[in-house]
């Protein structure tokens, strides 16, 4: 294992990461990330350019590095020894780990406590002890990950924690597990980061999508509309009538097609504008009496 003097999350931290296959996008590559597909991970590493984070994930990245920080002194006591944050490769395999002790034979992996957590280790555990083979029942994006982290490091067993944090940084629940080495899930992640690269290789952009375009229907004639001194109404309704009727006509009925429905849309704003101007016209007549 060759450790990097890189600060997690810093730019030289995202280039060194451009450039490896990380534990962390392991998940995607094997196709069981909820986060990220195998698609979009191949079009990110063959354009180099990332996909934009939205708010909401930004948060939930903040929060993970919040309460991994406050999770580390727990595990420290767990384990029995210091952890220390360390970014380290393997040949062209990467894996920042949230903790990993100074004799490298232990690492430690922390993740936000959800409901899908709790069920797993609800189902991993025994009433009467902890299930020593408990992290086999973590889902299977998480163990992926952890694997990777142990072929990277040659640690013997990863202890996987789910925990729950105040606002304030007091614990509110806490879960925990060992993993250990899964030989046959090792050699799927290796043999399908060797695809992967063999993907990578022969990518080509998908075809840009056609534009939508909506069919050109006619305007509506303009409204007109006024009262003479006998209170009797002149102007254009029976022909804009008919021409309303013949505007509702062309519209398609029952859109299908991504054409269609823009076809609807710009109409719609037609008959808006439509709209808009009886009233005006409805308004203006009202006021001339």
């Amino acid at each position: 294992m060759k450790i990097h003097d890189l600060i997690q999350g810093s730019p030289e931290w995202l280039a060194y990461r451009a450039t490896m296959r990380n534990a962390s996008d392991a998940p995607a590559m094997m196709g069981c990330s909820a986060y990220k597909t195998r698609a979009e991970l191949l079009r990110e590493l063959h354009t180099g350019v990332a996909a934009e984070v939205d708010v909401g994930t930004q948060k939930r990245f903040d929060n993970g590095h919040r309460v991994e920080a406050l999770a580390r002194p727990l595990a420290e006591e767990f384990i029995g020894a210091e952890l220390y944050p360390v970014t380290a490769s393997l040949g062209n395999l990467s894996a920042s780990f949230d903790g990993i002790t100074l004799a490298e034979d232990e690492c430690f992996e922390h993740k936000a406590l959800n409901d899908t957590l709790r069920a797993a280790f609800d189902a991993a555990w025994s009433e009467r002890a902890e299930d020593p083979q408990a992290g086999r029942h973590m889902p299977l994006m998480y163990r992926v990950q952890m694997e990777q982290q142990l072929l990277v490091s040659g640690a013997r067993r990863v202890l996987f924690m789910a925990a729950a944090w105040t606002a304030a940084g007091e614990l509110e629940e806490e879960r925990h597990c060992w993993y250990y080495p899964d030989r046959a899930l090792r050699q799927q992640i290796v043999d399908g980061w060797a695809q992967f690269d063999r993907d990578l290789a022969a990518y080509a952009l998908p075809p840009a999508a056609e534009p939508v375009q909506a069919e050109p229907m006619e305007s509506l004639p303009a409204v007109s509309v006024r009262l003479d001194g006998a209170l009797s109404v002149a102007g254009n309704l029976p022909t804009f009538a008919e021409a309303l009727k013949a505007f509702i006509a062309r519209m398609p009925a029952k859109p299908a097609t991504d054409n269609e429905f823009a076809t609807v849309e710009a109409a719609c704003k037609s008959l808006k504008k439509a709209e808009d101007a009886l009233d005006a016209a409805e308004a203006g007549a009202l006021a001339s009496i």
